[in-house]
């Protein structure tokens, strides 16, 4: 049987469908539309009519790619940041006027657990912390333990990040209140306080594009591991902050996320920082991939 997730995000509407046999589960095909709500995201917090259509618009486009590959039953989801969209319920209705179909919006515990699923093979690498770059909120989940407990949300997202500067590029100034508002979430929050990782997993369309920065900056050959190293990525911030060819390199692999790029950099490096990790795993699964690994054990009861 072959089941399609849609992932509603800030940055982006992304689909994957996967043909599930038991407890096998062999990809289809996988595609994303780049939507950056940013772009239609009024003062107030409101999401524009052309930005509603645009959401619909992809949803359409993905669905119909859904049943070119035989997909028997397509499923919407989004995540805990889009709740702070003042008119998620207009998007919501209208999506459903579009295409019939309900959108199930995640809670942040519920997005940090499917993150978690979708990634239960690095839990093999020992002190591992997963950190899902969303838009306005980010997940956070100790890869060695399974519970609940040790899984946060928290609204520190490059959209909400970006947010808090006027412009299009951050300054050397913004980016230290940008790490200062990071470290004060963290502990007001109480997130892992005391803990040190030797490694963050990330996940997301934000971390996947910083990965292409960083590997577009140093030259790195094709691989399909991506590993980035905290002191390269610090000095990588440094040239995106400060250099004037920084836009070259931003338009060139990301021209859909100028807005977030910087301040997903920052993000990664002020958390891998806090907890004194040396290197940074881009994975190439997430909340989607994780959701339909939980519709899967649901079907097999």
């Amino acid at each position: 049987m072959k089941i399609a997730v849609i992932d509603f995000s800030s940055t982006s509407l992304s689909l994957i469908v996967e043909d599930i046999s038991g407890e096998m589960m062999i990809p289809v095909v996988g595609l994303r539309r780049s939507v950056s709500i940013l772009g239609y995201l009024s003062k107030k917090g409101r999401i524009s009519e052309r930005g509603i259509e645009k959401v619909v618009d992809s949803i359409k486009f993905l669905m119909d790619a859904a049943d070119k590959v035989g997909a028997e039953s397509v499923h919407i989801i989004s995540t805990a940041s889009m709740r702070l969209i003042r008119n998620y319920g207009e998007v919501v209705a209208a999506v459903k006027a579009g295409t019939g179909l309900s959108i199930t919006n995640l809670d942040g515990q519920s997005e940090a657990y499917a993150d978690y699923i979708a990634n239960r093979e690095f839990s093999a690498l020992g002190s591992s912390l997963l950190l899902d770059i969303g838009g306005y909120s980010s997940s956070m989940v100790d890869m060695a333990s399974g519970d609940q407990n040790s899984m946060f949300a928290l609204d520190i997202g490059p959209a909400a990040l970006f947010l808090r500067f006027d412009g299009m590029y951050p300054k050397k100034g913004d980016a230290k209140k940008m790490r200062a508002f990071i470290r004060k979430v963290m502990e007001k929050n109480a997130a892992f306080t005391g803990r040190a990782f030797s490694r963050l997993i990330l996940v997301g369309s934000n971390a996947e594009a910083l990965y292409g920065v960083y590997s577009d900056y140093y030259s790195l050959p094709d691989s399909s591991l991506h590993i980035m190293e905290r002191k390269k990525l610090k000095k990588l911030i440094k040239y995106l902050i400060s250099s004037d060819d920084r836009a070259l390199i931003l338009i060139r692999n990301v021209p859909e996320k100028v807005h977030t790029l910087i301040p997903s950099a920052v993000l990664a490096e002020e958390i891998a920082s806090i907890f004194s990790a040396s290197e940074l795993i881009v994975s190439d699964k997430g909340v989607k991939d994780g959701y339909l690994r939980l519709l899967m054990e649901e079907m097999n009861g």
